[in-house]
């Protein structure tokens, strides 16, 4: 076997790389988009992203603590908050409501 070897392990972009920002457009979505979806999460769920940890062709990785980073001594202590493209799409009522919960129990996707 000849070539570059593959990368091992879990990739995830910075938000503000181009990579993330290239994965935002891909699915027609803004950094206001990603916000507001964010924001809807907390407010609907209760569950508040303080820090978005990276973005990957799966959704959004985020932290419940403001400001993480890697470098910080506890930095992996809590698990990432995954969010879904599909979960953000229902936060912001682009797909019917209970969308995320089909997916996750039946792999359906809306039409």
């Amino acid at each position: 076997m000849t070539g570059i070897p593959r990368r091992r392990g879990y990739r995830l972009h910075p938000p503000d790389s181009p990579e993330a920002e290239a994965l935002l457009s891909e699915r027609g979505l803004t950094r206001a988009d990603l916000d507001h979806a964010l924001a809807e999460l907390a407010r609907t769920e209760g569950i508040a992203i303080q820090t978005i940890v990276g973005i990957n062709a799966d959704g959004v990785f985020g932290s419940r603590r403001e400001g993480w980073t890697p470098e910080q001594p506890d930095a992996c202590a809590e698990p990432f908050i995954p969010l879904l493209w599909l979960q953000v799409l229902e936060l912001l009522g682009r797909v019917p409501e209970g969308s995320t919960a089909r997916f996750r129990e039946d792999g359906t996707l809306p039409d």
